[in-house]
């Protein structure tokens, strides 16, 4: 029987969901080939949902379709990274000196307590607990600073800059230098100094260019982008620029 519309829109959003997540992740690394016979059975979906899946997934970047070569995982588009990072750090350093001058006590307990669960994540060295503790803090300070909706334009914004994240956390000791400068930066806010709570969120979110070039040195055979112009990109390569 087919599917009603309905029901093929809400299969075709979690097939998108899932995607986006396990591409995010890393769990399906840039280069690798989309199956759709091995999608629609591990995804328990249609073709028709999961090719409207990938279609948002082109959209969003992290999807390249091939004429009679199939569907691949995008590689990280530099260009699109620096994007993201101008956005998110003109949006963050005027939402944190606003979170500086609006914040009380119990903004600035939330904050502390988000340090104290990423220390615990970092101890236990789960990436995936970290990165959505890291997310929460980004957000409670657009929910301090009176602007929650602010942060779903950051999170829309930033699919290219958390797939390196991703990547990056099981580095050792780039969990606990991420939880540094968010100290520093929760410091900075508690005392009062807008000044360097901006300098700290600005030196925060800068952070993503350095993280790019010691993946580079630290995994060449992963993330060097390397292509041949007409061929297809090759299996578990990461970033790519356009410049």
């Amino acid at each position: 029987m087919p599917v009603p519309l309905r029901s093929r829109a809400t299969l075709a959003d979690q097939a998108y969901d899932t995607l986006r997540a396990m591409i995010v992740s890393g769990e399906m690394p840039p280069g690798s080939r989309l199956s759709e016979p091995e999608l629609t059975l591990r995804l328990t979906i249609g073709r028709t949902p999961l090719r409207e899946a990938l279609l948002r997934l082109v959209q969003d970047g992290l999807v390249v379709i091939y004429p009679q070569s199939g569907s691949f995982v995008a590689a990280i588009d530099l260009d699109q990274l620096e994007e993201a990072q101008f956005v998110r750090e003109r949006l963050e350093c005027g939402i944190i000196r606003r979170v500086t001058s609006q914040a009380d006590k119990r903004g600035i307990a939330q904050l502390k307590s988000l340090l104290q669960r990423q220390e615990l994540a970092a101890v236990d060295e789960d990436t995936a607990l970290f990165h959505g503790l890291d997310d929460e803090m980004h957000a409670t300070f657009c929910a301090v600073a009176g602007w929650p909706d602010v942060w779903r334009i950051i999170h829309r914004s930033k699919v290219h800059m958390d797939r390196v994240r991703h990547l990056s956390l099981p580095i050792a000791g780039h969990m606990s230098h991420l939880i540094q400068q968010h100290r520093t930066i929760v410091e900075a806010v508690a005392s009062g100094d807008a000044d360097a709570a901006e300098q700290a969120m600005r030196d925060h979110l800068s952070e993503i260019f350095k993280t790019v070039a010691v993946l580079r040195l630290d995994r060449p055979d992963k993330h060097d982008g390397t292509k041949s112009d007409g061929a297809l990109p090759r299996p578990a390569r990461g970033f790519s620029a356009h410049r």
